[in-house]
């Protein structure tokens, strides 16, 4: 299939930034692009100008790779042929972009005395048709605001973020303290973790990317109703970094705000998109994450159709594979009993933990009562995800030990 400009999504987007009132200069850095598809924010560490400098390359250099041959290659593919493959691939190049500028500012930082110690976070975004590709490393975030409601997409990595996660209480007025302790940025060092995930679109749906002089005062709800009252992204983005600066504005502040008239690609009604969403959540193999964490485990899972009468194979294009029910039912007969897979249904989780070698006999295999949609996952891809994402492999591992247990 061939790719077309009505795949790409209409878009308005806006960014604003302000050194606040107590930095001497502005660390952060953002770039726009609606044509191109792209929203960055970055927010600069380091001595003297040094976390300019590295803000500064991380958009520069993202920027050139993300509007590059080799993302745009992987971009096209996926247009072409919609295969889960050219999705993944496309997903790696963007994540290989910022891994290469991470390197990139370890080099300058290494070669350049006053330099040293530089990093900077990074949130950004490429839209394709139909989905938003993220790829995120510090305390930067982005947020979806749809139906009104605004829902953060990415998590912080701080040392509060952790200890919150350990359950460590980190007692009355320590929170800020432990907030400003970054886990993870662009140039600090290895191993430097970038998270990707998707996100669909919808028309309508508004994003907005942010340094953390933002976030620290204004909440998640008071940004939702900021950017819905504001139609315009300008507007939008310029009114979120005015309430950070009157507030009290000691850090430099940044927000993109994006509008998304039309998302391109295959539109999703929203009825299907929650019902969806319902279902992973619902998902004893999810259960364990955050919404957050499930969007960067969902990259590795694609979709499929299974017609009335079909057979929902525990191998799957010779891999072993689990699935994932979001619409219909399945069924399989075992013992003369008939067991019944609805929406969240997690079929074969047996296949992501051990390869029973071809001599074994497979599980009975589930039928489709009617036409089913649902996630496929490839236990060699849930087995890429926890190397390159511990936290997320830990708790889908997790997961799946209890899930055996239960099924002895």
């Amino acid at each position: 299939m061939a790719a077309t400009m009505s795949d790409a999504p209409t878009m308005l987007v806006s960014g604003v930034t302000h050194v606040g009132r107590v930095r001497p200069h502005n660390e952060d850095a953002h770039f726009v692009d609606g044509e191109a598809g792209i929203a960055v924010v970055c927010d600069g560490m380091g001595g003297h100008a040094a976390g300019e400098v590295a803000s500064n390359m991380a958009v520069q250099l993202v920027r050139d790779k993300w509007t590059g041959p080799e993302v745009e290659h992987a971009r096209l593919m996926w247009l072409r042929t919609r295969t889960p493959q050219a999705r993944r691939n496309l997903l790696a190049a963007v994540k290989a972009a910022v891994v290469a500028t991470n390197q990139a500012i370890i080099d300058e930082s290494v070669s350049a005395h006053d330099k040293h110690g530089m990093g900077t976070t990074f949130t950004g975004a490429l839209f394709v048709a139909g989905e938003a590709l993220f790829a995120h490393a510090g305390d930067s975030r982005a947020y979806l605001v749809r139906d009104g409601v605004a829902s953060r997409l990415t998590e912080d990595h701080t040392l509060l973020a952790r200890l919150e996660e350990a359950g460590v209480d980190v007692g009355r007025g320590e929170p800020t303290r432990w907030k400003g302790v970054v886990t993870n940025a662009l140039g600090i060092g290895e191993p430097t973790r970038i998270s990707t995930f998707t996100v669909p679109l919808a028309d309508g749906d508004r994003f907005v990317l942010c340094s953390d002089g933002v976030t620290e005062y204004v909440d998640d709800v008071e940004l939702g109703q900021v950017v819905v009252a504001l139609a315009s992204p300008a507007r939008a983005a310029q009114r979120l970094v005015e309430l950070a600066v009157e507030r009290g504005g000691h850090d430099n502040a940044t927000a993109v705000v994006v509008r998304v008239i039309e998302a391109g690609g295959e539109p999703v009604p929203p009825s299907v998109r929650r019902a969806d969403d319902e279902a992973v959540a619902r998902c004893a193999l999810f259960a364990g994450l955050t919404a957050a964490r499930r969007r960067r485990a969902l990259r590795i899972a694609s979709e499929h159709v299974i017609h009335a009468g079909e057979a929902v194979p525990a191998r799957f294009l010779s891999d072993r594979v689990a699935w994932v029910i979001l619409a219909g039912e399945v069924e399989r007969r075992v013992d003369g009993r008939v067991h019944v897979g609805e929406p969240g249904a997690l079929l074969y989780p047996e296949s992501l933990l051990t390869d029973p070698g071809p001599g074994v006999a497979l599980p009975a295999e589930w039928q489709a009562r009617g036409d089913v949609r649902a996630l496929v996952l490839r236990a060699g891809d849930v087995a890429e995800l926890a190397r390159d994402e511990a936290d997320v492999g830990e708790k889908l591992y997790a997961a799946l030990a209890t899930i055996a247990g239960q099924g002895r």
